[in-house]
């Protein structure tokens, strides 16, 4: 492969085309760097294709213009095709040419017609984002898919999109009443459907009438021809069309993923939330035995709304996720050695009464009937379980990416779809051809709808996988021919569209020619679904570049590597670019919305600087491009908890800053944070002094000079050795470890700087606090984690710090007294960035896990005060220990208190990112987004943050103090006592 095309070398037409647009006053973005044109090159397939330069449109007069440029001779030549999510599976929206993103600036909800139920919005809206808006109001958007977070409604729209539910709630096309496109040429159509009166007046659409006629007369021929399927033809949807008296172009255009024209608006009808739900789970020993069933299971009365199922496989792969925690409680007592399949029976009704006669119902019906392989039948109750098993659900198609070793299930034969009668024989053909080419894979989908997502495991790095593409795709392909079905069940064509001319046979000449009236040259989202004419090939599966041509250049050594493994394994799933800012990952992604700032888009970075490296490429331009993308991520390792491929970008981040200031000079404020472990002793011991400085406007002015805003202050603490509360242990005298009888009731606290120096009312609380629960107290000496070192690079610093805190917590473990840290992101560093390193690191816990355990045997005393209690979770504590928020829980119960997790996002401090000047803005942004609403909505007194920088945001934006749950447990105590 050739060396990534440098930004000054663009195609000249291409180059002229983009120089008229500005002179046409185009008032969005025109992206040319190597590092945007890279982060459009990919999507969640196996696809990899170069663009030369992104538009990003901020109104529909951008997309008139660019549309009406488009169709001038000169530029005849010029291709495009439009972005969303950049979720297809399929490389619907991958493109050598220019790439049109509506995604960035046209995201807006434009009207809400209650009355009719009718909402009005660009494209470029997210499909949860929609979902919120209409929440409170009652209704929601009723297609569903598992990457709703991130999804757009004109990905939705261009791909036909469905999922869980399609039996009731069907696919997006039969929610879309009317679209706005700009096709070639640039003249705005309004596609609907058309009323007596239009269609009395044949000449007022002429476009719409000369596809009428073209297609009318072989509407019998089309209609035999076209498998009838819950997922009917996606795309090109001939035969609605014909069969629609109204003359609806929106058969035409849902579906057309970009072949035809640029949708910018749509009208959608929306529908009542149901008010009450259940999920009945019903377990298998066997998956083919589960599909049986399904047909079965739908033809209850009552109806379910729907019919999923998973494989043990993805099961196996969720125990390890994120997922887990949320989830377990509803499958306990479950014989995992015997579970071979899971199916999710949907109900819903308007109130309790209601949608109990339907589970008893179902329930009757299905205990008459003989299946062996049923292992256990369970109802779950409520929308919150619901929603927990249906998250689990979504995260399928991501966890699936997630097993372990080089050959991982991609996406290529994902989505067929067959009649549910024929589910069962057909996946057991399919698991031959599967099992026959040698391959592993998981299983999951809709078996209400027949459609079930299977994902082969390959290396597609490997000469030997790669022929595999080819013969898998086209038994599969005759496999769905042969079963009724369809190749193309839910995602969309894209790459292989190379099958439409078999699927649609002696219709294809017509299908030809609708694309011809709409792109004569070829120009839109060329090789997809149709070319306009028979000289035009379309594109073949094994012939477009592979994201695997790439990653085969890269050193064998970076794939083995801690650093970069996981972040050259990400498959473009996009999970990171969830829309919801209560979520934790990716906070600089959803401050900016620049994908070169998300954990995707620094992959895809990383991995073309590392490939770069591998062939001796000096690009010293890109390598700055990829250094200021990573200087926005906040290492708050979100990304390697809530990634279902567990992404690490700040460990890539970390061994890339080290190479990269072996030939640049290293800022000076990272400098100054780098030995902020370190200094926090020296600095203690004149703290009056420091604080005096950092706080006076001359030491303000210091900070800002060297690029810092400012730097916390620090607290003495109110209790010394002295007091007898606790024993501050020294270096190489320990001896006080082994005097303690009763070693259960003993814990050694290994301290960080802020918990030892800039934080003493959390110190105190934690003494005060295990004193009063008769626990001995110990706090070890104090030495630097390693972690800002490692955070900002300083690997050789890192490791001499990491080795010499290593030496000490064993040492420390050899008196049998458990070790426990009171601040998340150092305390998981033990756990995580140590043992990267080869370090086999003693279990330093977080102090709730220890003291849950701890008050299971032992007595708290009681609070009588009913505190309204809300936990905040630092993100690293919440996304890589899931657990750990619930044992915050579970101590609070002890005490007879109730606790509250809240769900937020990021505060923006993250260590030290939010004392570094340039990343002020950002960091404040992020704030905003969750933590500032909730502030705002709740008393700071009944708010609990465990992280030390979290807290010291609150303080420093809002002016209110929050605090660690022990000070807060510590002050109910005196307070009822």
């Amino acid at each position: 492969m050739t060396p990534m095309t440098s930004a000054t070398q663009f195609d000249s037409v291409i180059a002229q085309f983009l120089d008229t647009l500005k002179l046409k006053n185009f008032s969005g973005d025109i992206e040319v760097s190597d590092a945007q044109r890279l982060i459009s090159a990919t999507d969640n397939s196996i696809y990899q294709m170069m663009p030369e330069a992104i538009l990003f449109p901020k109104s529909n007069q951008d997309v008139q213009k660019v549309m009406s440029l488009l169709a001038e001779p000169q530029y005849q030549s010029v291709t495009l095709s439009t972005r969303g999510g950049g979720t297809g599976t399929n490389g619907q929206s991958l493109n050598n040419g220019i790439i049109l993103d509506i995604s960035r600036h046209m995201n807006q909800i434009l009207d809400f017609d209650a009355e009719n139920r009718i909402v009005t919005v660009q494209t470029g809206v997210v499909k949860d984002q929609l979902n919120a808006f209409l929440r409170p109001l009652g209704y929601f958007f009723a297609p569903e898919l598992s990457t709703s977070n991130r999804a757009t409604i004109g990905g939705m729209i261009n791909t036909d999109a469905s999922g869980q539910g399609s039996c009731e709630y069907g696919k997006t096309s039969q929610h879309v009443l009317e679209i706005l496109a700009y096709p070639l040429g640039g003249e705005a159509i309004r596609s609907r459907a058309l009323t007596s009166s239009e269609l009395a007046d044949i000449d007022e659409f002429p476009l719409v009438n000369k596809l009428y006629d073209l297609l009318s007369p072989e509407k019998e021929a089309i209609h035999a021809h076209f498998p009838q399927l819950n997922r009917f033809i996606t795309g090109y949807d001939l035969d609605h069309f014909t069969q629609d008296s109204h003359k609806n172009l929106n058969h035409l255009l849902c579906g057309s993923e970009g072949t035809l024209g640029v949708f910018t608006e749509a009208k959608l009808n929306v529908l009542p939330i149901p008010k009450e739900t259940a999920l009945i789970l019903i377990t298998y020993d066997d998956f083919i035995k589960a599909l049986e069933d399904a047909p079965f299971l739908m033809h209850s009365d009552p109806t379910p709304t729907s019919v999923e199922v998973i494989d043990n496989i993805v099961m196996e792969i969720a125990k390890n996720d994120f997922i887990w925690a949320t989830t377990e409680q509803y499958f306990e007592g479950i014989d995992y050695a015997k579970l071979k399949a899971i199916q999710l029976i949907e109900f819903n009704a308007d109130n309790e009464i209601e949608l109990q006669e339907k589970i008893t119902a179902f329930t009757a019906y299905i205990s008459n009937s003989q299946n062996e392989s049923r292992l256990s039948v369970r109802p779950l109750l409520g929308k919150k379980a619901v929603n927990d098993i249906y998250g689990l659900r979504k995260r399928a198609v991501g966890l699936l990416g997630a097993v372990q070793g080089n050959r991982r299930p991609i996406p290529f034969v994902e989505d067929t779809a067959v009649p549910p009668q024929n589910l069962a024989p057909f996946i057991a053909e399919f698991r031959d051809i599967l099992d026959t080419a040698n391959v592993s894979y998981g299983m999951f989908g809709h078996a209400d709808a027949g459609v079930i997502h299977v994902r082969p495991a390959l290396d597609l790095k490997l000469e030997e996988d790669r022929p595999k593409i080819r013969h898998i795709s086209d038994q599969v392909f005759a496999l769905c021919q042969k079963y009724g079905g369809a190749l193309w069940g839910e995602h969309g064509k894209g790459v292989r569209s190379e099958y439409a001319k078999t699927f649609f046979g002696d219709l294809y000449p017509l299908v030809q020619q609708v694309k011809a009236i709409f792109d004569p040259y070829n120009q839109l989202n060329p090789g997809k679904i149709s070319t306009p004419n028979e000289a035009i090939p379309l594109l073949k599966i094994d012939e477009v570049p592979l994201r695997a041509d790439f990653n085969r250049q890269i050193n064998s050594h970076y794939w083995a590597e801690n650093a970069y493994n996981t972040t050259l394994y990400c498959n473009g799933n996009g999970a990171c670019f969830n829309y919801d800012t209560d979520a934790a990952m990716c906070p600089s992604y959803k401050a900016t919305r620049e994908r070169i700032h998300s954990p995707k888009g620094r992959a895809e970075l990383i991995k073309e600087w590392l490939r770069q490296r591998s062939n001796n490429i000096v690009n010293k331009d890109f390598e700055n491009e990829v250094y200021d993308s990573l200087s926005l991520c906040l290492s708050c390792k979100s990304c390697a908890g809530e990634c279902p491929i567990k992404v690490n970008i700040p460990a890539s981040k970390s061994q890339f800053l080290n190479q990269y200031y072996q030939n640049h000079q290293r800022p000076f404020y990272e400098k100054l944070l780098i030995s902020s472990e370190k200094m926090a002793i020296t600095t203690s011991k004149v703290s009056g002094a420091y604080n005096l400085i950092a706080s006076s406007k001359l030491g303000k002015k210091a900070f800002d000079y060297v690029g810092l805003v400012d730097l916390p202050l620090m607290e003495r603490h109110k209790y010394h050795v002295a007091n007898k509360l606790y024993k501050e242990l020294s270096t190489g005298n320990l001896t006080a470890l082994s005097k303690v009888k009763n070693r259960e009731k003993a814990v050694i606290i290994v301290p960080d700087s802020f918990f030892m120096f800039y934080d003493a009312t959390t110190f105190n609380a934690t003494v005060e606090l295990l004193h009063k629960l008769d626990i001995e107290v110990f706090v070890a000496p104090y030495q630097a984690s390693g972690k800002v070192a490692q955070v900002y690079g300083a690997l050789t610093q890192f490791e001499k710090e990491a080795q010499k805190q290593q030496a000490l917590l064993k040492e420390l473990e050899a008196y049998g007294i458990a070790l426990v840290g009171i601040e998340p992101p150092i305390t998981l560093t033990y756990r995580d960035e140590y043992p990267a390193i080869g370090l086999n690191t003693p279990k330093v816990e977080l102090v709730q896990e220890w003291l849950s355990r701890y008050l299971q045997t032992h007595q708290a005393p009681q609070i009588k005060t009913k505190a309204d209690l809300k936990l905040m979770s630092h993100c690293t504590e919440k996304t890589n220990a899931t657990h750990a928020p619930k044992a915050w829980q579970t101590v609070f119960e002890a005490f007879g208190l109730q606790l509250e997790l809240m769900k937020s996002g990021c505060c923006g401090m993250s260590g030290g990112f939010g004392h570094i000047k340039k990343n002020l803005e950002v960091s404040k942004k992020i704030y905003s987004q969750s933590w500032a609403k909730i502030i705002d909505q709740n008393e700071a007194s009944t708010l609990l943050a465990t992280g030390s920088s979290c807290r010291g945001q609150v303080k420093r934006i809002d002016q209110k103090t929050i605090v660690h749950p022990l000070v807060k447990l510590n002050e109910l105590i005196s307070m009822t006592h």
